[in-house]
């Protein structure tokens, strides 16, 4: 487990870059396995891998998994060796994400191929294409689904989206539902100005399709400049409110992040919230890996100074690619740290 004393300070700072060569902690898993934990005591146990940086929405405040200059996407082959070398180390949950994951042809392939190697895969969607998927994905081994669903207003839609699809993207949420996909989890990025009025909207339909809502603390990045940073709106005063309402609270392994159930006029409504903007109590829990459309490992969402290229190391199983990809997957988990260090609680 992480110890949480060690991310203790007066106020949260960016972590500087790491200057000594720390050595991966490998330990034996419950099968047998080596498993992967970083310096600072986090395990790898989860993988975001970005499958295609194409997309059908616009918002324009994406952050494409940090994706600036991408490469060719990665054939489903050897997105499959990448996963299945992470599973080695003891990843059990994969995420597969974008761009619009939907926009992929093969994506009802890529999901078969991977599904046995995980106990859960699930997929981030802006929803556009899901209506006519969700069964398919379903029965090709996805477990569940997160939706980007900001706001209930077509005009808001638009403005966030580029896009005139909100009825489908809709449809896509109660098909997700439907097809047995779950948890289905809705992700509002909340903005000021935009849809920061929208939150007991959004709690009703929630509760009303059976999805998770997902109350999301929009992340700056270092490039994003300050028109971004202004639309932030800190989520710590709402996630209060809901604990004062909620009738239970659970809280997840996940970053520490906290599970409120919380009562509306269409029932009960599961809600989290997700803040990580100077957050340490957030980093401190991170168990993530990210693989890039092109093939690199990136350590963390918010630098773009440590990614391994691994890309070459995919084109086919032979015992040299198999090395290297060790050396690299050990590299990558050298170069995790908390970006966000200091005395700041998801309490």
């Amino acid at each position: 487990m992480t110890n949480h004393n060690s991310y203790h300070g007066a106020r949260p700072t960016r972590a500087p870059p790491m200057t000594a060569t720390p050595q991966v902690v490998h330990m034996v898993g419950p099968t047998g396995g080596r498993r992967l934990v970083d310096t600072y005591g986090r395990p790898v146990t989860h993988l975001r891998v970005s499958v295609t940086q194409r997309c059908d929405h616009r918002c324009f405040f994406c952050h494409r998994e940090g994706e600036t200059a991408p490469g060719p996407e990665l054939p489903a082959d050897a997105v499959e060796r990448v996963v299945r070398k992470c599973v080695e180390y003891g990843v059990h949950t994969v995420k597969l994400t974008g761009g619009e994951p939907l926009t992929r042809e093969d994506i009802v392939g890529l999901v078969r191929r991977l599904a046995p190697l995980v106990g859960d895969l699930s997929m981030t969607t802006n929803g556009s294409r899901l209506a006519g998927l969700a069964g398919t994905l379903r029965d090709a081994g996805l477990t569940r689904v997160n939706v980007s669903l900001h706001t209930l207003s077509h005009e808001r839609h638009r403005r966030i989206t580029g896009v005139d699809d909100l009825d489908a993207v809709l449809r896509g949420v109660r098909a997700a539902v439907d097809a047995g996909l779950s948890p289905v989890k809705l992700n509002m990025t909340v903005m000021r100005s935009y849809n920061d009025d929208e939150i007991p909207d959004m709690l009703e339909f929630s509760a009303e399709t059976d999805a998770v809502l997902q109350l999301i603390e929009l992340q700056p990045f270092p490039t994003s400049g300050p028109t971004l940073g202004k639309l932030m709106v800190p989520l710590a005063p709402v996630e209060r409110v809901l604990s004062s309402r909620a009738r239970r609270v659970v809280r997840r392994s996940l970053h520490g992040r906290k599970q409120y159930a919380v009562p509306t006029g269409n029932g009960e409504a599961l809600v989290e919230v997700v803040r990580p903007h100077h957050n340490s109590v957030f980093c401190a829990n991170c168990t993530r890996l990210r693989v890039t459309s092109d093939g690199k490992l990136r350590p963390c969402l918010l630098r773009d100074d440590n990614l391994v290229d691994v890309s070459r190391f995919l084109c086919d199983d032979g015992p040299e690619n198999a090395t290297a990809l060790d050396a690299a997957l050990d590299l990558a988990v050298r170069l995790r740290e908390p970006y966000w260090k200091g005395a700041v609680s998801n309490d």
